[in-house]
């Protein structure tokens, strides 16, 4: 009980860390000159201002918590915890202009997030299917899977140059979660079919630095989306839903992991997918509306935008 207790807390307070970073680094994006999607000079700028290097420190931070609530607590507890961070983006994005946060954001965010709780627990990935463990792809399969990586990914960063300027955060956000989603995945792969403790041998591993590619590509992307949008919580919701949503159809297709299925369950993984998307419409629809508001870009409290 007590343990429980303690993956509750460490879940919240993660959530909580990474709201946060995702704020700092939402500003700092807006700090640092306009680059096109994918471009690493944006790193570069951006690892030059404070309030962004506090937002890596919020995110290592929350990682760490949230490795913290995975040892008390289960995955099916933690997941949904987690997700409330963009409960806490938007509330500190309003709470840095003194100002109450938006109930229909609010109300947006919820949505999403109970949609993908639902979903996550009425999939209920598996490893294992009657007593079988799961077998992942050979690498012979490793040429599909990039193409259609590429493939999805560059559909969002096309989207993202035909779509009205105010609308490319969703596209971009979109790629970015794929990019995470895949990640999550060959990080799962590795450490379930590698021995951790031989370096050697985890550096032959294809999937090491598919992580690495991926994985800063996902994050350059994240930030072309914050630069896009005036308020983040759109970027921050669609990245936060789509990456376990990403990371389930990945294990499912790439991992062999099994998904509970059924006419009755699949409906209702159906419908709580609706309400993840409707929870996003939502976002994207109110943060046009609110996006007047964010025009001026307010400097976090006591974190200098810029300078070493």
């Amino acid at each position: 009980m007590l343990g429980t207790l303690i993956g509750i807390l460490c879940a919240v307070t993660g959530a909580a860390a990474y709201g946060a970073a995702g704020v700092l680094q939402h500003h700092s994006a807006h700090q640092a000159p306009q680059r096109g999607a994918l471009r690493p000079r944006l790193l570069l700028d951006l690892i030059r201002l404070r309030a962004f290097r506090a937002g890596v420190v919020f995110a290592i931070g929350g990682f760490a918590l949230q490795v913290v609530a995975l040892r008390f607590a289960p995955l099916a507890l933690v997941q949904p915890l987690l997700v409330t961070g963009t409960l806490f983006y938007i509330a500190f994005a309003y709470a840095m202009r003194r100002q109450r946060p938006d109930a229909r954001l609010m109300l947006g965010a919820l949505v999403a997030i109970v949609g993908l709780t639902g979903f996550l627990l009425l999939a209920s990935p598996s490893e294992a299917s009657a007593g079988k463990p799961a077998e992942p792809m050979g690498n012979s399969a490793v040429v599909p899977l990039g193409i259609v990586l590429v493939g999805l990914v560059a559909a969002c960063l096309v989207a993202a140059t035909v779509v009205r300027s105010d609308q490319r955060a969703m596209p971009l956000a979109i790629a970015t979660a794929i990019c995470y989603g895949v990640t999550a995945g060959l990080v799962r792969e590795l450490s379930s079919t590698a021995d951790l403790s031989q370096p050697g041998l985890v550096l032959s591993r294809w999937q090491l630095y598919g992580v690495a590619l991926i994985g800063v590509a996902g994050f350059l992307l994240n930030q072309n989306a914050f630069q896009s949008g005036l308020i983040g919580a759109l970027a921050s919701a669609v990245i936060t839903v789509g990456d376990p949503i990403v990371a389930v159809a990945f294990g499912a297709t790439w991992l062999g992991e099994d998904i509970a299925g059924g006419p009755l369950v699949t409906t209702l993984q159906a419908t709580m997918i609706l309400l993840v998307a409707g929870g996003v419409l939502l976002l994207a629809r109110r943060s046009q509306q609110v996006a007047p508001e964010f025009r001026a870009e307010p400097a976090p409290a006591g974190v200098a935008s810029q300078g070493c």
